[in-house]
């Protein structure tokens, strides 16, 4: 697929929202009653405020990272005129108090402190145009933040105060009943650290829903960029994506669900990407859940080309999967081998989460540890959310990895 110039692209497709909004009404789903003033005039004022206490320990390193952080959102989403809304935001990234940590990741192997990569930062978060004029389409193109699916292969990774956000288009179809079509291209990054990159990055997704709550779903990922973010040492780790996904959840014992998710796919190299990217990727789970409570056990399978490349995903939500303590931010060569147990627990206003993690190699028989995650949110309010959280990692012990130990509060506005 041939990278097309992002300005004439972004050109093309605003002609193309502006031939569609000026055309016939007819063509709409619903009249809008007032103008483009109106529509500016009647969208939401959106806010967030998130500052976060950060302590984090790692046995290779002298010195504990201990300080706090901030994130300040404010933005503003149109009413809708003829099929259009707009969206701008902006964000202010900082820290708070005195400052005993690294933000820096060039100094990851230099500084005393492990690395906490919340850098100060501040810039346009979102600035984007959506259509919804023509039955079942919704299309939407400039600075936006994206999550796809699970959030496995592409995920804006909210955890970090600076979350990431891409410029491009995305369009889905539901025209087709019980099924959803999307396709998206996106040129541009902007990373977690703030820093912003070009990027080759296409997706494609077919969802089915069969039955009420069962969902199966096929997609590709293509993503064209030489250095992306993944560490294995390739001249150019440029991949492809291309996998299957069934989840949903039986109804068995009267309230009680059994939720399962099954999910296959093959990561190979695209474009002029290593001839050593060659993995497959697979998880398995189940589980009991009730209205206030869950437990579940996933096995999860990062595989590895007999020792020469693990699977990569540099772009997806780091903090949901393998672990809180973000040990395996990059997968090693040899693959990941992650069986985990999950439970949760809500009472009142509070929700109790648990995670316990065994991690071993795809290949190589190498044992990589052990994690326990543990955390608790409490719901003040609608706008108002704390939330407590503490990761332990223990090394396998013919690894030389270090012990990690990670504690975060946090405290959510959103308005």
């Amino acid at each position: 697929m041939r990278e097309l110039p992002s300005k004439r692209s972004a050109r093309r497709t605003l002609a193309v929202l502006a031939a569609l909004a000026i055309g016939e009404s007819g063509a709409q789903q619903v009249e809008d009653p007032f103008s483009i003033g109106e529509s500016l005039a009647r969208g939401r004022l959106t806010l967030e405020l998130r500052p976060r206490y950060n302590r984090i320990e790692e046995s290779s390193y002298p010195a504990v990272t201990e300080g706090g952080t901030v994130r300040a959102t404010a933005g503003w989403r149109s009413a809708p005129y003829r099929g259009l809304r707009f969206t701008l935001e902006a964000i202010h990234a900082d820290h708070l108090g005195r400052k005993s940590f690294n933000d820096d990741a060039a100094l990851f192997a230099t500084s005393p402190y492990p690395l906490l990569p919340d850098p100060r930062y501040s810039g346009v978060n979102q600035a984007h145009v959506e259509y919804a004029g023509l039955e079942g389409l919704n299309l939407r193109l400039g600075r936006q933040i994206v999550r796809v699916d699970n959030q496995r292969w592409v995920s804006d990774n909210d955890f970090r105060q600076i979350p990431q956000v891409f410029d491009g288009i995305w369009l889905v179809h539901t025209g087709i009943e019980n099924t959803e079509l999307a396709a998206a291209r996106y040129w541009r990054v902007r990373d977690t650290s703030g820093v912003t990159s070009s990027l080759r990055l296409s997706i494609l997704r077919a969802a089915w829903n069969p039955v009420a709550g069962h969902s199966l779903s096929a997609y590709g990922y293509l993503h064209g960029e030489a250095q992306n973010g993944a560490f294995t040492g390739f001249a150019d780790s440029s991949y492809r994506v291309v996998g299957a996904k069934a989840d949903g959840a039986w109804r068995a014992f009267g309230s009680i669900e059994v939720p399962y998710l099954v999910e296959y796919a093959r990561q190979r190299p695209y474009a002029d990407g290593d001839s050593r990217i060659d993995a497959r990727y697979w998880r398995a789970g189940a589980g009991l859940a009730g209205a206030a409570w869950t437990a579940r056990c996933d096995q999860e399978v990062k595989g590895s080309n007999a020792g020469r490349y693990g699977l990569q995903m540099p772009l997806t939500d780091f903090y949901a999967f393998n672990g809180w303590t973000l040990h395996f931010f990059n997968t090693p060569r040899q693959g990941l081998r992650d069986r985990w147990l999950t439970l949760r627990y809500a009472l009142g206003g509070a929700t109790l989460y648990g995670e316990t993690h065994r991690f071993h190699s795809d290949y190589g028989g190498i044992d990589f540890g052990r994690e326990n995650d543990v955390g608790i949110t409490y719901t003040v309010n609608e706008n108002i959310v704390a939330r407590l959280q503490h990761a332990r990692y223990d090394p396998g012990a013919a690894t030389p990895d270090p012990t990690i130990r990670k504690t975060w509060l946090s405290v959510s506005y959103t308005y």
